[in-house]
């Protein structure tokens, strides 16, 4: 289940979080840790990331359990 998206009026989750697009992919990151949780456009997890350096690991990753499971 996803959580409530934190309301942008709170200045300090303006100054510490970015969503930010890949395809078909939404990508939060928060300045607080290195991990980036990741979902699909529709709302899938697709899962975390330790640092932004690996998000393409996951995304491949992500992606071939897909086509393995015939989705």
């Amino acid at each position: 289940m996803l959580e409530t998206a934190p309301l942008m009026t709170d200045p300090a989750t303006v100054a510490t979080a970015v969503i930010e697009r890949y395809g078909p992919y939404v990508c939060w990151f928060d300045a607080d840790t290195t991990d980036v949780e990741v979902f699909t456009e529709g709302g899938t997890w697709v899962g975390t990331a330790p640092e932004p350096n690996d998000l393409g690991e996951l995304l491949e990753a992500f992606e071939y359990r897909q086509a393995a499971g015939g989705e």
